[in-house]
């Protein structure tokens, strides 16, 4: 590790401190924007297999720079009284919920059929998930397209999870005893069900990160944010435990039969897949970023979803075509930030992510005085934030479209139209 880039990463810390002070919550769209970074930046300094060059690491420091100085703008020019305002759980959220689940089930009913269609079901499940994964590696299958849609449902049910949690949390109280509002969690099982058999962690992962930002914006919403406590640190490292060893497991599966499949090789694997970000990142930063911002892309990396879908620009698998080696192992996740400096340039990037801190603190405000619907956009600046260490989540089309039917719901749900419409359905708001 570079004594210069510890000294430069001591800058976020201090960043997320000041944020911190200066909103009054670590949920405050800035001090979580750094607070993240404090953790996932440090974490690649002491585990990462690739060294951190000092360049990137001041980039990613501007950047939460950047955010602290939007959300400061949103509270100076935007001025949000707070109200108190009791936020209802909106009606049919259960239903919404559990036909999330129904279509997740589908979708793993539709990809497992086509599997079968061509032939890969021999030996077994865990032959099944390997002949699998040598498929998709040589462009012998695609998930199909039916699968594809119905993927957003994978992605709008853990929100909505989410949801239902924060409210029933508050209604209850953190130490409550509804645990019903926990059968909610079942929405993950397609994922679960997903991750296994395509060997994805994306699949189980980005749900996860969009329910817990659903979570923390209905928190913030409620005025009920849970403390950190011993007792809750400790459950979320046995959480990530539990995660790793499962990944680990299917790893194992997915390399069934060669030497790459043997734990301790799987692991290293795992290892390698996890930390290396910040420090491929600032290696591209340091060798193109310069290069990069006199050639902006105007908008295909962060919009890469969209770029595809009316066919200006093809969005390739992982984003990004070039990949860095790292003891054997092809590697392409450069983090947000690359992204932004293509389509923005430099400076372009940080006034951008100023724009992201002023509207998510106008989020965030409106969310404390009981806005329903600024819990979605307030989510999404959450979801985007726990991401950004991979990639901007919003490339996805499904998800950019689970997000808009949660907002449009979400506005819905305080109409009185469709207040009286649910209730006629025997569910009401207070329910």
């Amino acid at each position: 590790m570079s004594w210069l880039t510890a000294v430069v990463f001591l800058l976020i810390p201090a960043i997320a401190v000041v944020a911190r002070r200066s909103a009054g919550s670590w949920l405050a769209p800035s001090a979580f924007f750094a607070a993240f970074w404090t953790v996932f930046g440090g974490l690649p300094l002491v585990a990462g297999p690739v060294q951190v060059a000092p360049t990137g690491m001041l980039f990613i420091a501007g950047s939460c720079a950047a955010v602290l100085l939007g959300a400061w703008l949103a509270q100076k020019r935007a001025r949000i009284a707070l109200t108190s305002r009791d936020v209802q759980e909106p009606p049919l959220l259960g239903w919404l919920i559990a036909a999330c689940t129904v279509m997740g089930l589908i979708v793993v009913v539709v990809i497992v059929a086509s599997i079968n269609v061509g032939g890969g079901s021999q030996g077994g499940l865990v032959g099944l998930i390997h002949q699998l994964a040598v498929a998709r590696n040589a462009g012998t299958w695609q998930e199909p397209a039916v699968a594809r849609i119905l993927t957003a449902a994978t992605y709008l049910g853990p929100m909505l999870s989410g949801i239902m949690i924060g409210l029933r949390s508050a209604a209850t109280g953190a130490r409550g005893t509804n645990y019903r509002r926990w059968i909610s969690l079942v929405v993950l099982v397609p994922s679960l069900l997903i991750t296994a058999i395509l060997t994805t962690r994306s699949s189980l992962l980005i749900p996860l990160a969009l329910g817990a930002g659903a979570y923390l914006a209905t928190a913030v919403a409620t005025r009920s944010v849970p403390p950190l406590t011993l007792q809750r640190v400790a459950l979320l490292v046995a959480l990530l435990l539990v995660l790793g060893a499962s990944f680990i497991l299917v790893q194992m599966a997915r390399y069934a039969g060669w030497s790459s499949g043997q734990p301790l090789a799987v692991a290293q694997l795992v290892w390698l897949d996890t930390f290396p970000y910040a420090g491929v990142f600032s290696a591209w930063f340091q060798a193109h970023a310069v290069t990069a911002s006199l050639h902006p892309t105007l908008g295909q990396y962060t919009f890469a979803g969209f770029f595809d879908l009316l066919h200006i620009h093809s969005r390739v698998a992982g984003l990004y075509t070039d990949q860095v080696v790292i003891n054997g192992s092809n590697y392409n996740i450069y983090t947000v930030f690359r992204g932004l400096i293509e389509d923005f340039t430099i400076p372009g990037a940080l006034l951008f992510l100023a724009v992201v801190g002023f509207g998510a603190q106008v989020a965030y405000r409106r969310a404390q005085s009981g806005g329903l619907l600024f819990i979605g956009l307030l989510a999404a600046f959450y979801a985007f934030t726990v991401w950004s260490f991979v990639v901007n989540i919003f490339i996805y089309n499904s998800i950019v479209l689970a997000f808009a039917v949660l907002i449009g719901y979400l506005a819905l749900a305080t109409r009185p139209s469709f207040i009286r419409a649910a209730a006629r359905l025997g569910r009401s708001p207070a329910t």
